[in-house]
């Protein structure tokens, strides 16, 4: 301990001041009711304790009790279930628990389920007594199990994480050491659960020892709060996202409510001084106690919006990024360097690095594995390395930044991956409606769960508040972000949506609410507008979604229209009504009952049509087909060499693609899938033969170059409609074309779901279409990868599929065949 004067302050509960002196004899009285080592070296039997209590000095003497008697230190969470504790008990087999008048109920039922009798000592029986004995003197070994504490579990079941007095002191030594943030000069608040490593660590036990010493907030009620960072001259406030965000949003909702404040905070803003932000708003800081230096934000990423605004308001918010998993800094803002947005640079003992877009750290921080749990320590430890499951990078200046959970990360079958809490931020920023929000995928579609305010839901419906956050923030919302990342649909939840403590999002918990119940409502029943124009359009939706609509559905939101629905329903409205209307006026509509009634305005005719695709492949396109260097050819055979040698390559089937015009359909394992394909074709079929690429992925120039000499057709897919027209154009220049039916690389090695383009291509103009399989090549390059690793690739061309010759066909059928004779060769050999 860093302590000059023992009479200092160590901790503060409430209106009770405990000085170092006086908490290092209660340590010592602690001890004395606390299992106690038997044994030495490898043969020491070290006890484990488990600590339940709500925070409370008693909480930090039985902690620092359980090391002064070299045992092992178990906390736990205690708001957990009777089932949550046993769960712990059976697994860790404790010798003692150290609980609070208040939690020794449960402790004795959860004893009682795991069927263990486990000794119990009271806090509040020896917290305030008569002090007598000497001062602790906690002696360690750096390799010595300090904590066992059990992951919060976002993810399943908990695990017991085990962290040693080195783990421990290289976070401590990181910064009050190396970077001198807690000191004997700044006190810290204790606001977060205790059981938790992150508030453990860096809101108890590194100001202890920096000799700042602590103060306790009661509660974590905004009064409760503001209280103790006003008695107590607080320094340091270590807080998860959510608080930063209220407290953020809460101060600039009363600047915006001023036209000079909102003036003042743009200023600030865009000069981006910190002198003068806490010139101005030097009131923020003096509402918090006047002392303030950091606000340090953790246990789950901080957005940067949030950041920069308190930035501007002149608080430093230094930003942490790590897990329980190493004790739990892996790197940390520096005063200095204050970048919102990134988690800052590697703590100094701890090596950083980026493997395959996954986060790695290895240092003195990182645990010593899973308790009794070998396997699931070797699938995260690696020579030593943490595969954190963190998606990042590391920045110009090494600092960390975060993108995303690689557990989390949502992939469509587009091959968009979106980071749902990316959005959730900006649907929680709807605040007027909005009290917090959770993203999940629904098919290949994304939908989010609702919890309204209260305080304007409580009196309306639940189809009322659907209607209106569909109308007042998804809407909006969808305006402002690429198309897939639009949300489709919502539910309305009214509870709260499940967190840890550290307020991460329980994510594997949000499907079961789509099933819960809430409070009964009483439903509304809403007539169909008495429009034949509305009839024709209902029963053509239905007919085609295979479901049931109303009036006050979205085509986007309620009835999941993709951009080739959309195209369908643009082209029946034409030939229908004989009226010229886009699919951005079509997504446009609020409800399916107005698009009726712009119709019945605008309409020109009603003539009843199914959509026809032969005819929308019949119109003129003008399409010049790209050039056909002899490069292309010879590119192709050089490159099947180079695959040969290092896949092994092998092909077979290929006398299965007919002399006529016709679309080769693999299913899409990999980036190299195209060239593998091509190279089993003939030097004149490769010229024959027509890929496509989207047109986002050829911007540049130089791309643009080659693809136009290289049997590459570009299609805009934010026009459908073009690009299958630019498709059908090559067919009937006859050439073939490549389609990946899937339409984007698979994440997973196995096969997803077939677009059925292909199938309205092939079945429209009398094309064969023959179905290739590809196998291995997953494993040879998964998507996220840059370089190749050596795997056996195999491609075979089966039968083709001729739509003439299949019974009663329909597009769904067709696809469906396609997709089976690729399934059925996949699960051969």
């Amino acid at each position: 301990m860093m302590i000059k004067d023992f009479n200092k302050t160590a901790m503060t509960a409430g209106n009770h001041d405990i000085s170092y002196s006086e908490m290092l004899v209660r340590i010592s009285m602690f001890a004395e009711y606390t299992p106690k080592r038997s044994g030495e070296g490898a043969m020491a039997h070290r006890p484990k304790t488990i600590i339940l209590s709500e925070n409370r000095e008693g909480w930090a003497y039985a902690l620092f009790s359980i090391w002064l008697n070299r045992g092992i230190a178990v906390p736990v969470d205690a708001t957990s279930t009777v089932h949550d504790i046993a769960y712990i008990i059976k697994d860790c087999q404790p010798e003692c628990i150290w609980t609070s008048n208040e939690k020794c109920e449960t402790a004795k039922a959860a004893m009682a389920e795991a069927g263990l009798n486990v000794k119990i000592c009271i806090i509040d029986d020896y917290e305030r007594i008569e002090l007598k004995g000497e001062k602790a003197d906690i002696k360690y070994e750096d390799d010595e199990t300090a904590l066992i504490i059990y992951t919060s579990g976002t993810t399943g079941s908990p695990k017991g994480v085990m962290l040693s007095f080195e783990n421990m002191n290289s976070n401590i030594r990181a910064v009050s050491v190396e970077v001198p943030i807690f000191n004997e000069e700044r006190k810290t608040m204790i606001l977060l659960p205790l059981h938790h490593v992150l508030p453990l660590v860096g809101s108890l036990v590194a100001p202890i020892l920096a000799g700042g010493g602590v103060a306790f907030a009661p509660s974590m009620a905004a009064g409760d709060i503001m209280a103790t960072l006003q008695d107590n001259h607080i320094a340091i406030i270590i807080g998860v996202p959510r608080l930063w965000s209220t407290l953020y949003k809460g101060i600039k909702n009363k600047i915006d409510a001023n036209f000079v404040t909102r003036m003042l905070f743009k200023m600030c803003a865009a000069i981006g001084s910190r002198t003068l932000s806490r010139i101005i708003f030097k009131s923020v800081r003096t509402k918090m106690g006047g002392k303030i230096m950091y606000c340090v934000s953790g246990g789950a990423a901080l957005d940067k919006e949030i950041g920069i605004g308190l930035k501007t308001l002149g608080l430093d918010v230094l930003e942490g990024y790590g897990m329980t998993e190493a004790a739990p800094m892996i790197s940390f803002t520096r005063p200095d360097d204050i970048c919102p947005g990134a988690s800052g640079q590697p703590m100094p003992s701890v090596q950083v690095e980026i493997r395959d877009g996954e986060v790695c750290a290895k240092g003195k921080n990182i645990m010593q594995g899973y308790y009794n749990r070998p396997e699931e320590t070797a699938d995260i430890l690696k020579d030593g390395w943490l595969y954190t499951g963190d998606l990042g990078y590391l920045d110009e200046k090494g600092r960390v930044v975060i993108t995303g959970r690689r557990k989390e990360i949502i992939v469509l079958s587009n091959g968009k991956n979106v980071n749902p809490n990316e959005i959730e931020f900006k649907i929680e920023n709807y605040q007027e409606y909005v009290k917090e929000a959770g993203v999940i995928q629904d098919g290949d579609l994304l939908r989010a769960i609702i919890v309204p305010q209260p305080a304007w839901a409580q009196t309306l419906s639940d189809e009322e508040v659907e209607n209106t956050l569909k109308r007042e923030v998804l809407e909006p919302y969808n305006l402002t972000v690429a198309p897939y990342k639009k949300l489709m649909s919502l539910f309305v939840y009214r509870g709260d949506l499940p967190r840890t403590k550290l307020d991460k999002l329980q994510r594997f918990k949000l499907n079961a609410l789509l099933t819960s119940k809430n409070e009964p409502q009483e439903d509304v029943v809403v007539k169909d507008p008495d429009l034949e124009e509305y009839r024709i359009i209902k029963k053509y939706i239905q007919d085609e979604k295979r479901c049931k609509m109303k009036p006050t559905d979205h085509i986007e939101l309620d009835l999941a229209f993709d951009s080739l629905d959309k195209v369908g329903l643009q082209v029946f409205l034409q030939s229908t009504f004989g009226m010229e209307i886009t699919t951005d006026q079509i997504t446009a509509f609020k409800t399916v009952s107005d698009m009726a009634e712009y119709v019945a305005d605008y309409k020109t005719r009603i003539e009843v049509e199914k959509i026809d695709w032969k005819k929308i492949l019949k119109e003129h396109t003008n399409l010049r087909l790209p050039e056909t260097w002899f490069t292309g050819g010879i590119l192709v055979k050089v490159s099947k060499l180079f695959f040969k040698m290092f896949f092994k390559l092998t092909g077979k089937g290929v006398e299965n693609i007919p002399q006529e015009p016709c679309i080769i359909a693999p299913n899409h394992q990999s980036f190299l899938d195209g060239m593998f394909v091509m190279s089993f074709l003939k030097f004149r079929m490769i010229r024959n033969t027509y890929l496509y690429a989207k047109k986002e992925h050829i911007k540049r120039p130089l791309l643009k170059f080659i693809a136009n000499r290289h049997n590459i057709i570009i299609v805009d897919m934010s026009n459908v409609k073009d690009s299958i027209q630019k498709l059908a154009e090559a067919l009937k220049q006859k050439k073939n074309i490549v389609i990946f039916p899937e339409g984007t690389r698979t994440t997973s090695g196995k096969l997803g779901e077939f677009k059925k383009t292909f199938a309205i291509l092939s079945q429209e103009l009398n094309v064969p279409v023959v179905p290739v399989s590809i196998k291995g090549a997953f494993d040879a390059m998964p998507k996220g990868t840059i370089l190749p690793r050596p795997h056996k690739v195999e491609v075979e061309f089966l039968d083709p599929v001729y739509p003439s010759k299949q019974k009663d066909s329909t597009y769904e059928k067709l696809t469906d065949t396609v997709y089976k004779r690729i399934e059925n060769n996949q699960m051969v050999g």
